[in-house]
């Protein structure tokens, strides 16, 4: 192309220009820690450099020096990324590869290089308020009459479900609702939820994105609303990361949060049932997006408080883990490479011998079950909220 707009990356240049090309993002392993760091694209591709971070910032400065022009299969390879951030945990450099990657993609959608089947989610979204272009009306179906009281009532509390435990994962939401209710938490829905803007956000259709963005923060003011809880970590992280830019005046928690005091508080009893296996699967979104500490302890603090399960580590966990392949667009663009991640999850799950798979990530839960029922196994895969109600 020739007639190129402006290139935002051009803001990016320092960073750009600091990659060391020490590999670090292709694979890195610390015995000290358990962690394995593997770019799930690159294990799962032909193995071209190109599909790292380190062979995508060479690019960009190609791009930067103007020797490198944007066609459509320099976009493929921008686009064919999970945004794990993998890459951005374990450089030595602190290079915020992501944030870079998903800003060049913005450039790539503004020269009209962006890929069509992330272009139609974004009119999905404004269309229909969720990307999967399913009817709008029918976002709250998985109630089935529970908690129809809880819509737009001024509360301090508000559960956003997200498109995907709304429409392809709604088992996750519907547990979480009847806890709720069943200890008298004091909760809204928003009628009116609008997809959050992630696919879009990821997929490099910004002011798309904040489109959906405006309309969320807006309801959930006018609602009074002083916390959002979250079943979806790909949500919570928009929320926290994109929504910053707009200065909403409300806190954002994982719902782990709110399950972890009503445990704590003996408000969730749990049964002495039979005794079970489990290992469990770290989200992106909600470790490596979102560093901190707790999003690791929490989850087996709590699978660990359950009476009779028995949790398993994985050989990759916490800061090293795999991705489970959805993220970044890549499931919708490209969903037999998103197979393929996840089946290399599955098969450290597999080594650990337990019978189900836990996550806290709805779209890591519909990938990996995806994965499971391809290759015809056995393993079951829940979400810890779907193990809660069962264990009560």
């Amino acid at each position: 192309m020739d007639n190129i707009k402006e290139l935002k990356i051009f803001e990016f240049k320092e960073e750009i220009y600091t990659c060391s090309r020490c590999s670090y993002c292709r694979e890195m392993v610390r015995e000290t820690d358990n962690t394995h760091s593997i770019c799930p694209i690159r294990e799962n591709t032909p193995g071209f450099e190109s599909f790292i971070a380190k062979g995508k910032m060479i690019m960009l400065r190609g791009v930067l020096e103007k020797d490198l022009r944007l066609t459509p299969r320099l976009a493929e390879i921008f686009f064919t990324c999970t945004t794990c951030g993998n890459c951005e945990t374990h450089c030595p450099s602190g290079i915020e590869t992501v944030k870079i990657f998903e800003i060049f993609r913005n450039d790539l959608q503004d020269n009209e290089l962006g890929l069509p089947v992330h272009v139609a989610l974004s009119k999905h979204a404004l269309d229909n308020r969720n990307p999967y272009d399913e009817p709008e009306d029918q976002r709250f179906e998985f109630l089935r009459d529970v908690a129809r009281e809880n819509f737009d009532k001024f509360s301090e509390l508000g559960y956003f479900v997200g498109c995907t435990s709304a429409y392809r994962t709604s088992e996750i939401a519907r547990a979480f609702t009847r806890i709720l209710v069943e200890n008298d938490v004091d909760f809204t829905f928003l009628s009116d939820e609008y997809c959050c803007g992630s696919p879009l956000f990821r997929t490099g259709q910004i002011s798309e994105a904040e489109k959906l963005a405006l309309q969320n923060i807006n309801k959930i003011k006018k609602l009074g609303i002083k916390k959002i809880v979250f079943t979806c970590p790909g949500c919570q992280a928009t929320f926290e990361n994109d929504y910053a830019r707009f200065n909403p005046d409300f806190k954002v928690i994982n719902y782990l949060e709110l399950l972890e005091d009503l445990i704590k508080n003996g408000k969730i009893r749990f049964s002495d049932l039979t005794p079970l296996k489990v290992t469990y699967h770290d989200p992106c979104h909600s470790t490596k997006r979102n560093t901190l500490k707790s999003n690791y302890e929490r989850p087996r603090s709590i699978l660990k408080s359950i009476p009779q399960i028995e949790l398993v580590e994985m050989r990759s966990t916490k800061f090293g883990s795999i991705c489970c392949g959805a993220g970044g667009g890549l499931k919708s663009a490209y969903p037999d490479l998103a197979i393929r991640i996840a089946s290399s999850r599955i098969s450290e799950a597999l080594d650990t011998e337990a019978q189900v798979l836990v996550t806290t990530c709805p779209f890591c839960k519909r990938n990996l079950k995806d994965a499971v029922e391809k290759e015809g196994l056995s393993l079951k895969v829940m979400d810890l909220i779907e193990l809660i109600e069962d264990r009560i």
